[in-house]
Protein backbone atom coordinates (compact mmCIF):
# COMPACT_ATOMS: atom_id res chain seq x y z
CA UNK A 1 0.00 0.00 0.00
CA UNK A 2 0.99 3.26 -1.02
CA UNK A 3 0.17 6.86 1.40
CA UNK A 4 0.63 9.81 0.25
CA UNK A 5 2.71 12.12 1.94
CA UNK A 6 2.75 16.70 2.38
CA UNK A 7 5.41 18.63 3.72
CA UNK A 8 6.33 22.16 3.85
CA UNK A 9 9.71 23.85 3.96
CA UNK A 10 9.51 27.45 5.00
CA UNK A 11 12.33 29.13 2.94
CA UNK A 12 12.26 32.68 4.93
CA UNK A 13 10.60 33.98 8.13
CA UNK A 14 7.71 32.19 9.30
CA UNK A 15 4.35 33.64 7.95
CA UNK A 16 2.77 36.55 10.29
CA UNK A 17 -0.53 36.40 9.58
CA UNK A 18 -3.16 38.14 11.64
CA UNK A 19 -6.63 37.06 12.73
CA UNK A 20 -8.76 36.84 10.26
CA UNK A 21 -11.41 35.34 12.15
CA UNK A 22 -15.31 35.37 12.59
CA UNK A 23 -16.41 38.65 10.09
CA UNK A 24 -12.80 39.99 9.51
CA UNK A 25 -12.42 42.15 6.60
CA UNK A 26 -9.76 42.88 4.41
CA UNK A 27 -8.72 46.26 5.62
CA UNK A 28 -5.43 46.96 3.71
CA UNK A 29 -6.33 50.72 2.02
CA UNK A 30 -4.35 49.67 -1.08
CA UNK A 31 -5.52 46.55 -2.64
CA UNK A 32 -2.03 45.79 -4.20
CA UNK A 33 -0.53 47.03 -0.53
CA UNK A 34 2.18 44.42 0.14
CA UNK A 35 0.93 43.99 3.34
CA UNK A 36 -2.88 43.28 2.51
CA UNK A 37 -3.70 39.83 4.05
CA UNK A 38 -7.19 39.39 2.42
CA UNK A 39 -7.76 40.55 -0.78
CA UNK A 40 -10.33 41.68 -2.47
CA UNK A 41 -10.13 44.81 0.15
CA UNK A 42 -13.11 44.64 2.20
CA UNK A 43 -14.00 40.34 1.78
CA UNK A 44 -15.71 39.22 5.04
CA UNK A 45 -13.76 35.96 6.10
CA UNK A 46 -15.73 33.70 8.51
CA UNK A 47 -14.75 30.64 10.15
CA UNK A 48 -18.14 27.93 10.47
CA UNK A 49 -18.38 27.48 13.86
CA UNK A 50 -17.31 24.27 15.07
CA UNK A 51 -15.85 23.43 11.64
CA UNK A 52 -12.23 24.10 12.01
CA UNK A 53 -10.59 22.73 15.38
CA UNK A 54 -8.03 25.48 16.16
CA UNK A 55 -6.98 25.80 12.32
CA UNK A 56 -7.44 29.66 11.32
CA UNK A 57 -7.56 31.42 7.92
CA UNK A 58 -5.23 33.95 8.05
CA UNK A 59 -4.29 35.27 4.47
CA UNK A 60 -6.48 34.75 1.44
CA UNK A 61 -6.09 35.97 -2.09
CA UNK A 62 -9.40 35.70 -4.44
CA UNK A 63 -8.51 36.13 -8.26
CA UNK A 64 -9.92 35.45 -11.83
CA UNK A 65 -7.17 32.99 -13.35
CA UNK A 66 -7.24 31.73 -16.73
CA UNK A 67 -9.40 28.44 -16.49
CA UNK A 68 -10.90 29.16 -12.87
CA UNK A 69 -11.45 31.33 -10.32
CA UNK A 70 -8.84 30.97 -8.30
CA UNK A 71 -8.56 30.94 -4.23
CA UNK A 72 -5.17 30.54 -2.60
CA UNK A 73 -4.76 30.46 1.54
CA UNK A 74 -2.91 30.46 4.44
CA UNK A 75 -3.89 28.50 7.35
CA UNK A 76 -2.75 28.42 11.10
CA UNK A 77 -2.68 25.66 13.83
CA UNK A 78 -3.73 27.59 17.11
CA UNK A 79 -4.58 24.20 19.01
CA UNK A 80 -2.20 22.28 21.09
CA UNK A 81 -2.06 19.18 18.76
CA UNK A 82 -1.38 18.49 14.97
CA UNK A 83 -4.21 18.69 12.77
CA UNK A 84 -3.61 15.30 10.28
CA UNK A 85 -4.47 15.18 6.34
CA UNK A 86 -6.53 18.47 6.43
CA UNK A 87 -8.45 20.62 3.98
CA UNK A 88 -10.46 23.61 3.59
CA UNK A 89 -13.62 23.98 2.29
CA UNK A 90 -15.13 27.27 1.04
CA UNK A 91 -18.27 28.73 0.04
CA UNK A 92 -18.84 32.38 -1.88
CA UNK A 93 -21.78 34.60 -1.12
CA UNK A 94 -22.57 37.65 -2.42
CA UNK A 95 -23.95 40.76 -1.15
CA UNK A 96 -27.81 39.12 -0.43
CA UNK A 97 -26.24 35.98 1.15
CA UNK A 98 -26.78 33.81 -1.76
CA UNK A 99 -24.58 31.15 -2.37
CA UNK A 100 -22.72 31.24 -5.65
CA UNK A 101 -19.44 28.86 -5.41
CA UNK A 102 -18.09 25.83 -3.02
CA UNK A 103 -14.36 24.33 -3.28
CA UNK A 104 -12.12 22.63 -1.59
CA UNK A 105 -8.52 22.17 -1.53
CA UNK A 106 -5.83 20.00 0.83
CA UNK A 107 -3.79 22.09 2.87
CA UNK A 108 -0.14 21.12 2.75
CA UNK A 109 1.66 20.79 5.72
CA UNK A 110 4.83 21.66 7.36
CA UNK A 111 5.82 18.65 9.48
CA UNK A 112 5.94 14.76 9.05
CA UNK A 113 4.71 12.59 11.76
CA UNK A 114 4.39 8.84 12.80
CA UNK A 115 1.48 7.13 13.86
CA UNK A 116 1.98 5.98 17.51
CA UNK A 117 -0.25 2.43 16.99
CA UNK A 118 2.87 1.01 16.15
CA UNK A 119 2.01 0.51 12.47
CA UNK A 120 5.24 2.63 11.52
CA UNK A 121 2.24 4.71 9.04
CA UNK A 122 3.72 8.52 8.57
CA UNK A 123 1.16 11.17 8.73
CA UNK A 124 0.67 14.78 7.11
CA UNK A 125 0.37 17.27 9.98
CA UNK A 126 0.10 20.40 10.82
CA UNK A 127 1.98 21.46 13.81
CA UNK A 128 1.01 23.58 17.26
CA UNK A 129 1.78 26.98 15.75
CA UNK A 130 2.47 26.68 12.33
CA UNK A 131 1.17 27.67 8.76
CA UNK A 132 -0.47 25.96 5.99
CA UNK A 133 -1.16 27.33 2.56
CA UNK A 134 -4.00 25.74 -0.22
CA UNK A 135 -5.07 26.52 -3.11
CA UNK A 136 -8.57 26.11 -4.45
CA UNK A 137 -8.79 25.89 -8.03
CA UNK A 138 -12.36 23.74 -8.19
CA UNK A 139 -14.58 27.44 -8.48
CA UNK A 140 -16.19 27.74 -11.63
CA UNK A 141 -14.53 30.39 -14.17
CA UNK A 142 -17.49 32.59 -14.25
CA UNK A 143 -17.50 34.34 -11.12
CA UNK A 144 -17.36 37.57 -10.61
CA UNK A 145 -14.80 38.83 -8.39
CA UNK A 146 -16.50 41.74 -7.13
CA UNK A 147 -19.63 39.83 -6.56
CA UNK A 148 -18.41 37.86 -3.84
CA UNK A 149 -18.77 39.76 -0.53
CA UNK A 150 -18.40 37.12 2.20
CA UNK A 151 -16.56 33.91 2.62
CA UNK A 152 -17.25 31.24 4.72
CA UNK A 153 -14.58 28.36 5.53
CA UNK A 154 -14.25 25.45 7.34
CA UNK A 155 -11.18 23.28 7.86
CA UNK A 156 -11.78 19.63 8.74
CA UNK A 157 -8.50 17.28 9.78
CA UNK A 158 -7.96 14.37 12.06
CA UNK A 159 -6.75 14.68 15.12
CA UNK A 160 -4.06 11.42 15.72
CA UNK A 161 -2.07 10.55 18.30
CA UNK A 162 1.51 11.02 16.50
CA UNK A 163 5.03 11.81 16.95
CA UNK A 164 6.83 13.95 14.56
CA UNK A 165 9.91 12.44 12.22
CA UNK A 166 12.42 13.62 9.55
CA UNK A 167 10.44 14.54 5.87
CA UNK A 168 11.68 15.93 3.11
CA UNK A 169 14.04 18.82 3.17
CA UNK A 170 14.31 21.48 -0.01
CA UNK A 171 17.53 22.81 -0.52
CA UNK A 172 19.09 25.29 -2.70
CA UNK A 173 15.30 26.99 -3.52
CA UNK A 174 15.95 29.69 -5.88
CA UNK A 175 13.60 32.26 -7.84
CA UNK A 176 14.37 33.16 -11.21
CA UNK A 177 12.22 36.25 -13.20
CA UNK A 178 12.24 37.40 -17.17
CA UNK A 179 9.57 38.30 -19.58
CA UNK A 180 7.42 35.09 -18.85
CA UNK A 181 6.79 35.21 -14.88
CA UNK A 182 8.79 33.76 -12.76
CA UNK A 183 9.71 29.83 -12.08
CA UNK A 184 11.16 28.21 -9.03
CA UNK A 185 14.37 25.70 -9.10
CA UNK A 186 16.10 23.77 -6.13
CA UNK A 187 16.53 20.23 -4.88
CA UNK A 188 13.86 17.94 -2.98
CA UNK A 189 15.86 15.61 -0.58
CA UNK A 190 14.22 12.64 0.87
CA UNK A 191 15.19 12.43 4.60
CA UNK A 192 12.43 9.16 5.51
CA UNK A 193 13.50 6.14 5.29
CA UNK A 194 11.40 5.17 2.67
CA UNK A 195 11.85 5.59 -0.88
CA UNK A 196 9.37 8.55 -2.44
CA UNK A 197 7.41 7.76 -5.51
CA UNK A 198 6.12 11.18 -8.17
CA UNK A 199 7.82 13.53 -5.73
CA UNK A 200 6.05 17.29 -6.76
CA UNK A 201 6.80 20.72 -5.17
CA UNK A 202 4.31 23.60 -5.25
CA UNK A 203 5.19 26.88 -4.82
CA UNK A 204 3.68 29.86 -3.19
CA UNK A 205 4.89 33.39 -3.49
CA UNK A 206 3.80 35.50 -0.84
CA UNK A 207 3.91 39.09 -0.12
CA UNK A 208 5.26 40.65 3.10
CA UNK A 209 2.64 39.15 5.64
CA UNK A 210 2.27 35.72 4.31
CA UNK A 211 -0.06 36.14 1.59
CA UNK A 212 -0.04 33.60 -1.01
CA UNK A 213 -0.48 35.09 -4.22
CA UNK A 214 -0.14 32.46 -6.44
CA UNK A 215 1.21 28.88 -7.02
CA UNK A 216 3.80 27.32 -9.42
CA UNK A 217 4.42 23.76 -9.46
CA UNK A 218 7.11 21.04 -10.21
CA UNK A 219 6.49 17.52 -10.78
CA UNK A 220 8.26 13.78 -12.15
CA UNK A 221 7.63 10.60 -12.76
CA UNK A 222 10.10 8.80 -11.00
CA UNK A 223 11.75 7.70 -7.40
CA UNK A 224 13.52 8.96 -4.51
CA UNK A 225 15.62 6.61 -2.32
CA UNK A 226 16.17 7.58 1.42
CA UNK A 227 18.87 9.92 1.29
CA UNK A 228 18.54 10.57 -2.20
CA UNK A 229 17.15 14.09 -4.33
CA UNK A 230 15.61 15.19 -7.13
CA UNK A 231 16.50 18.31 -8.69
CA UNK A 232 13.22 20.13 -9.73
CA UNK A 233 12.16 23.26 -11.92
CA UNK A 234 8.41 24.62 -11.81
CA UNK A 235 6.03 25.86 -14.23
CA UNK A 236 5.85 30.29 -14.00
CA UNK A 237 3.72 32.19 -11.94
CA UNK A 238 2.73 36.17 -12.61
CA UNK A 239 4.31 37.44 -9.33
CA UNK A 240 7.34 36.76 -7.82
CA UNK A 241 6.58 37.95 -4.28
CA UNK A 242 8.51 39.25 -1.50
CA UNK A 243 9.58 35.75 -0.73
CA UNK A 244 7.85 32.53 -1.38
CA UNK A 245 7.26 28.93 0.33
CA UNK A 246 7.61 25.27 -0.88
CA UNK A 247 5.82 22.44 0.06
CA UNK A 248 7.03 19.20 -1.34
CA UNK A 249 4.88 15.94 -1.76
CA UNK A 250 4.89 12.63 -3.23
CA UNK A 251 3.82 8.88 -2.52
CA UNK A 252 5.34 6.58 0.27
CA UNK A 253 7.05 3.12 -1.91
CA UNK A 254 6.08 0.01 0.18
CA UNK A 255 8.56 -0.99 3.32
Amino acid sequence: MRLVLTAVVLLASACRGADAGDGRRGDEPDAGSDTARIIPEGLRVIALEGGSGGLELVALTLRSGPDATELYVAVSNGGETPACSAAVSVELFDGADRSLAAGIGGLLTQRFYQLSDGSERIAACIGPGDVSMAAVLDLPPDIAIEDVKSIVYRCPHFALDVAPIDGIAIRDAKRATDAAGTRFTGAFVNELEVAVTNPSVTVFPINRVGRPLGAAIGSATLEVPPGGRWVFETGRVESPGADFVVYPAGALARR
